[in-house]
Order: structure tokens, then C-alpha cells, then sequence
């Protein structure tokens, strides 16, 4: 049975983004030689199902892998003999990991967001796959559970779950399987609590007395928050997002300067960002562009330099202009709705130049043939916008 409770109230707002510079004078911070910086979360949100033929020999006789669509929208998990809500959101791969007080409330913003496929029904859980970005407090024994996990040192926590005659059952680590406890969290109406709500959605927001506008659009679990002066874009990051106890999370991974890993929200149902700005919401189309159809090698001639663009299935990218004598970047890149992002993690002479650290731009054309980037490019040279299938001969 389903029991449930009332969120508790009070919750501290924290971690804004810092502001950017402009993506033509921010400088850039890409480091030419070496990796990220490993306190970087790792990107593992491919959200697939578990496979159906995945077995484990030490599950119960007759399991099988759990799925996204096995998991309730909140349920209760005991760990190291603390309880702890689950929280799945919109499934689009990301989790929330909340701590419980003694009457099974949340208490505050005490969590850790976890980046997860579910593949296979596995969360892994460490300083990679995992942000707690809040204060936790050391005398909670909760607090210091969801700490340990993404301690540097640490090599973090598995949770496993699987279906059991039609029961979801979980285990942390290689521990004994316990069945899992739904709830109902009961979070009122004056907050936006689902993220299907602000799926092709845009909000413009401004505080009172501010001319900067906080411009988010919001596709499939993903979102583009632009900061608007006017009619120019002075910075903008991208991500996941989703919302979890009425809390509004963004956990930026493409920005063109140095905003901050995430933020979180309060978006009323009333159209504004709670103590903080007045929205004007308005829908916005667009047409899914599939990562599937621009994955491969593409070519493009210009300012008299031959240009390649690899958009590679693991989703990384390398960009060379005169096999890579006059420009080569490098990193990650994905795919919102219909538009295109890249992060520039590597590039040539990268300490002499003034180039934005993600790229961005809608995607149109597409066809076998080759596709158009609208893109945000200030760098010298600027990418391309046209991509063609290379001459091969």
C-alpha cells in the first residue's frame, strides 16, 4: 500500500548561477593538454531500458532486471539502516536521492542528484555519476551516508533493482534484497511539480529592477537557459533537468562561460521563480532532431580551408580545419530537440584565443545528404554552417 506524507516547507534556496562574460571576450578556459577536472559529473544519461536477457546469479530465482517503467514516481530505500526517498521524476535520467527525517519527511534540499541509463536496473552512485551540491549537516546520519558516497576517495555505492513476482526489490551493493516501499508525496498546487509541464515551454524571466532576462526553454528532460540584455545573448548553459519535491533542478553541461555545475528552481504554477523573478511563459515548437541522423564524418569548405566534423555514437566530436593545421576542438556534444551543442574541451592554441566554451545552434536540412548549423560560433576561425557528406573517391 502506498502511504503518504507532506512535504515539509522552508526549504533554503541556493546556488545561483555566477554571471558570464560575453561569449566573444569571456576568454577561454579550455585546457589544451589535460582532461576535465575530476570533480566533473560523468554524463551517463542514455536512458534505455534494462536489457531483458540481463541475468545475475546472485539474484533471486525468477528475477529480472527492472526498468525505468518498473519504479514508482517516489519510493522508500533503506541504506546502511537510514531511510531514504527515490525519486524518478520524469525518467529522463536523472535521480533524486533525498534523506528522511524520523517521520519519513524530506529534510531540506539534502540530497544527492544521480546521473544513471538505469541499464540493466543499476544506479551506480559516486564523484563522478553524482552531485551534492547542498550543505549537508554532519550530525545526521543520513547526511553523512549521501557525503560518503561522492567523497573523492570513495568508491561510491551500487543499487541494484530487480522484479521478483511482480515485487520491485532492491540491494545496496552486494547486500541481501529488500523489497521497495512506494509513497505519495502530497506537494500542493501552487508549484510546478512535474516536468512534463514545461516540456515545450519557455519562460522569460526578470527580477524586479534587472535588466538581464533569464530565458529557459525546455525540451525532453533537457533545457537552454539563456541570460538576454536586450536583444543580445550574453551567455547561456544547458542540461538535464527535472523536478523533484517541487524543487526545480538544472545540472549544466555545456556553458559558454564559468557558471556554476547546478542550480535549482521554484517555478509556481502562476508562471515565476519563487523569491526570485516574474515569468512570461509562452509554448515553442520545434522538430526532434535524432543524434542518430548526424552521427558520422561531415565536410565543409570554407575561408578557403577544408573542414571536418566527426560526430561520434559515444558522443564525443572533433572539428579539424586543414586536418587539423589551421583549427582542431575537440569534446563532448548532444542533441535538445533541435538543437545542436558542442562543448569545447580541447582546441588548438586554446591560451591565445577568445573562444566560448560551448557552442550551440538549431539544426535543419538534415538529410543523408547533410544538414545546417544555425550556430552561436564567435571564435576566429568560426565553424562552418553547412555540413556535407565528404567527397570520397
Amino acid at each position: 500500500m502506498k502511504t503518504s506524507f507532506l512535504l515539509a516547507g522552508g526549504f533554503a534556496l541556493a546556488l545561483f548561477f555566477a554571471a558570464c562574460g560575453d561569449d566573444s571576450s569571456s576568454g577561454n578556459n579550455v585546457d589544451q593538454e589535460t582532461d576535465e577536472s575530476s570533480s566533473s559529473v560523468e554524463d551517463s544519461t542514455d536512458v534505455s531500458s534494462s536489457s531483458a536477457e540481463y541475468k545475475d546469479p546472485t539474484w533471486p530465482e525468477g528475477a529480472r532486471a527492472a526498468t525505468l517503467e518498473d519504479l514508482d514516481r517516489h519510493q522508500i530505500i533503506s541504506i546502511k539502516g537510514e531511510s531514504f526517498l527515490l525519486a524518478t521524476g520524469a525518467k529522463a535520467g536523472m535521480f533524486g536521492l533525498w534523506t528522511l527525517d524520523s517521520k519519513e519527511t524530506l529534510t531540506g534540499q539534502h540530497l544527492l542528484l544521480v546521473l544513471s541509463d538505469f541499464k540493466n536496473g543499476i544506479m551506480t552512485m559516486n564523484g563522478k555519476t553524482a552531485l551534492n551540491p547542498f550543505l549537508f549537516d554532519s550530525t545526521k546520519a543520513g547526511d553523512k551516508i549521501l557525503s560518503s558516497i561522492v567523497k573523492k576517495d570513495s568508491k561510491g555505492m551500487e543499487l541494484s533493482f530487480v522484479v521478483v513476482d511482480k515485487k520491485l526489490m532492491y540491494r545496496v551493493d552486494d547486500g541481501d534484497f529488500a523489497e521497495v516501499t512506494p509513497k505519495t508525496l502530497n506537494l500542493g498546487m501552487a508549484l510546478v511539480t512535474d516536468a512534463d509541464k514545461l516540456e515545450k515551454k519557455r519562460l522569460v524571466c526578470k527580477a524586479s529592477g534587472n535588466d538581464t532576462a533569464q530565458v529557459f526553454s525546455f525540451f525532453n528532460g533537457r533545457y537552454i537557459m539563456e541570460r538576454v540584455v536586450g536583444k543580445d545573448t550574453i551567455s547561456w548553459n544547458a542540461g538535464l533537468m527535472d523536478i523533484y519535491g517541487g524543487w526545480t533542478f538544472f545540472v549544466s553541461k555545456f556553458a559558454t562561460g564559468t557558471d556554476l555545475a547546478m542550480m535549482s528552481r521554484q517555478i509556481t504554477t502562476s508562471d515565476s521563480i519563487r523569491n526570485v523573478s516574474k515569468c512570461d511563459k509562452s509554448d515553442f515548437k520545434y522538430d526532434d532532431v535524432d543524434a542518430t541522423d548526424l552521427q558520422g564524418v561531415w565536410a565543409a569548405y570554407e575561408n578557403n580551408m577544408d573542414w571536418e566534423m566527426n560526430l561520434m555514437p559515444a558522443m564525443d566530436y572533433t572539428v579539424l580545419a586543414d586536418a587539423g593545421a589551421s583549427e582542431n576542438r575537440s569534446g563532448a556534444w548532444d542533441v535538445y530537440g533541435n538543437v545542436l551543442l558542442l562543448k569545447v574541451e580541447k582546441m588548438l592554441n586554446a591560451g591565445e584565443r577568445k573562444c566560448a566554451n560551448a557552442i550551440k545552434g538549431s539544426v535543419t536540412s538534415v538529410s543523408e545528404k547533410g544538414f545546417t548549423f544555425n550556430h552561436s560560433d564567435k571564435c576566429t576561425p568560426a565553424l562552418p554552417k553547412t555540413w556535407e557528406v565528404p567527397n570520397l573517391q
